[in-house]
């Protein structure tokens, strides 16, 4: 699957929760759609007095998140540290046996399942983590999906102003503003999205090519690019 192929089922999925609040929350939720999880848990490091949580889509995700933060260690605190895809096996019998304070915790808490971290990415930078969670026996995680969560939630969500940090992506919009503008509504009106969720699909589709924000929305609003899932 071409990351163009994941952000049009991407667009569908996240066109089916607009009824959430934010766009944090709607991506979130989008997140555990595209995983087929029981919960998912968004977190930054943009911020100045460091990480974050940015969304969650239930209580027991943000209790796992709070889990490791107190013991140290798991799957988000180990992808943090090496930028890679971590899951955790916490079902009966497991022979992982990482994260001994972490078990003894998520044993308290009740929880069995498994635990997915993926490093979330803005302009090649490590920037913040998603973590999913699934009750029961492990099921695999598809490599695709997680490379492309990493790279277009982690772009959408960590470069949008009100959560992450400035960048040159906002600096571009500025010279563009009629063109992305344009481009943004084109997407909000064919991906059935609101309007900061269809820019922030632009923002992810210009990061995934390597190109300015500017000249992905002008390939929008000359028909050469789409963004809108197919019907």
């Amino acid at each position: 699957m071409t990351f163009s192929d994941a952000l049009a089922r991407f667009t569908a999925v996240l066109a089916s929760v607009q009824s959430l609040d934010t766009l944090q929350e709607r991506l979130c939720e989008a997140c555990r759609l595209v995983l087929d999880a029981d919960g998912a848990v968004i977190t930054s490091e943009t911020v100045p007095d460091g990480r974050t949580t940015v969304a969650w889509t239930q209580l027991l995700s943000r209790r796992l998140e709070s889990l490791q933060d107190s013991s140290g260690e798991g799957p988000l605190i180990e992808s943090l540290a090496t930028g890679e895809v971590v899951v955790g096996d916490f079902s009966p019998g497991t022979d992982d046996d990482r994260w001994p304070a972490l078990r003894r915790e998520i044993a308290a808490l009740g929880f069995t399942g498994a635990l997915i971290a993926i490093p979330l990415r803005s302009e090649l930078a490590l920037r913040g983590v998603l973590m999913a969670h699934r009750e029961g026996l492990p099921r695999r995680t598809d490599p695709g999906d997680a490379r492309f969560l990493g790279a277009a939630v982690g772009t959408a969500v960590l470069q949008n102003p009100a959560i992450g940090t400035q960048s040159h992506v906002f600096a571009e919009v500025l010279p563009d503003r009629d063109v992305v503008h344009r481009a943004t509504h084109a997407v909000e009106v064919a991906a059935g999205v609101r309007y900061e969720d269809a820019l922030a699909l632009l923002r992810a589709m210009a990061f995934a090519r390597g190109e300015e924000l500017g000249t992905v929305a002008a390939a929008v609003v000359d028909g050469r690019l789409t963004l809108a899932p197919p019907r």
